[in-house]
């Protein structure tokens, strides 16, 4: 195998294995709440927006180099005010995962854990959650080295679910459109296909090799929005009305306990990785970026999110989808102003990325909509 070979594997598998995790759970109710028709529509239609996005990304990344972050890369083309937004939008939506994370995660384990381990699935949740948060103070390296783990055994269960899921589809399961909540997959979906955390990381896997890197964008980007989408409809095919929020307790009411908690199992190992990667990252945001201190970082990057869910905030459907579609919709938003000023700057010389800036403007204005109407809605719930 040449260099080249391994350098675009590396890569590929890296941005597949930070995109699979937690959103591939709530794509089966996503699929439900509109049937299959619909949620195709929303799957090509936002795995070519996330891959604008990504691609984007890395193409401020091949100007600059891959040390400078979203912050930095906004803050340098479009201005400092960007800057400070796309700051925000970061920690708002490394916030609003990381909740996330705490309430799927102490579910999965209540599912794997409770017929040894009787508890409530709150009790779960907090344990979970402060275990996690003191795994996150230790060392990046100790952090790696279970994200590796985790990643290995979390392919490993995903392919068994599909084998042992494949046999129980039932055809009559599908509703070809459902026009009942037909917003619900769009925050669920563009969440479940984000790899943004290590897209700028992967231009020194490939050795700063411009095809390799734009390569592995496209195929992983693929690869991993061909898995969660298979997963959805396979999940939605064998659990038809009964499919759940985080999957796994209607594949237990369909095929038992023991697949469910195969599913959980890897459920827990998605949500793991996905957890300390994040909080790794958002701590050194504030270490590194804001100079506050080791301690005090920390606190802030675990707290917030535990407070949250302390409080009360712990319904998993309405936090992946308001996180990704107005936090994340706002990073993208940026991203992809952000690409329309490096195209203009002129800033990559030698074969620069030869996406039309139209495509741009177009998914600007298509982030934009979706971003205010989650906005409108969610208030609206609070209201009523």
């Amino acid at each position: 195998m040449s260099v080249r070979t391994k350098r675009f594997l590396t890569a590929t598998t890296a941005l597949v294995g930070t995109i699979i995790g937690l959103g591939v759970f709530q794509v089966p109710f996503a699929v439900a709440g509109v049937g299959v028709g619909l949620a195709a529509a929303y799957f090509v239609v936002l795995t070519g927006v996330q891959l604008l996005q990504h691609l984007f990304y890395a193409e401020a990344a091949i100007a600059t180099g891959p040390q400078i972050r979203l912050p930095g890369l906004a803050a340098r083309f479009i201005g400092p005010r960007a800057g400070r937004v796309a700051g925000l939008a970061t920690i708002l939506s490394y916030w609003g995962a990381l909740l996330a994370y705490i309430v799927a995660g102490g579910s999965f384990l209540h599912t794997v854990l409770s017929p040894w381990l009787a508890a409530s699935p709150f009790a779960y949740r907090l344990a979970w959650a402060l275990v996690a948060s003191i795994a996150v103070w230790f060392s990046l390296e100790i952090v790696s080295e279970l994200d590796l783990w985790a990643t290995a055994g979390l392919v490993a269960a995903m392919f068994a679910i599909f084998f042992w899921a494949a046999p129980h589809v039932q055809l009559e399961n599908f509703r070809l459109l459902s026009f009942g909540n037909r917003f619900l997959p769009y925050g669920i979906i563009l969440f479940s296909l984000s790899g943004f955390p290590v897209v700028a990381e992967m231009q020194e896997m490939v050795g700063n090799d411009r095809r390799i890197y734009r390569a592995s964008i496209v195929t992983g980007t693929l690869i991993a929005a061909v898995l969660t989408a298979g997963f959805g409809f396979l999940v939605y095919g064998v659990c038809g009305v009964q499919t759940t929020v985080e999957t796994v307790t209607g594949l237990q009411a369909v095929m038992g306990p023991s697949v469910a908690t195969v599913a959980a199992l890897f459920g827990f190992l998605a949500v793991a990785t996905s957890f300390l990667a994040s909080a790794q990252n958002l701590k050194n945001t504030f270490i590194y970026d804001y100079r506050l201190p080791r301690s005090v970082s920390w606190l802030v990057a675990v707290g917030v999110p535990f407070g949250l869910f302390l409080l009360g905030a712990q319904d998993l459907a309405t936090i992946v989808s308001f996180t990704a579609a107005v936090f994340g919709g706002v990073q993208a938003f940026i991203i992809a102003w952000l690409y329309v000023r490096v195209k203009r700057a002129k800033a990559v010389t030698e074969s620069p990325l030869r996406v039309p800036l139209s495509l741009a403007y177009v998914s600007m204005a298509f982030l934009a909509v979706g971003a205010a109407y989650e906005v409108a809605v969610s208030a609206a719930h609070l209201i009523f």
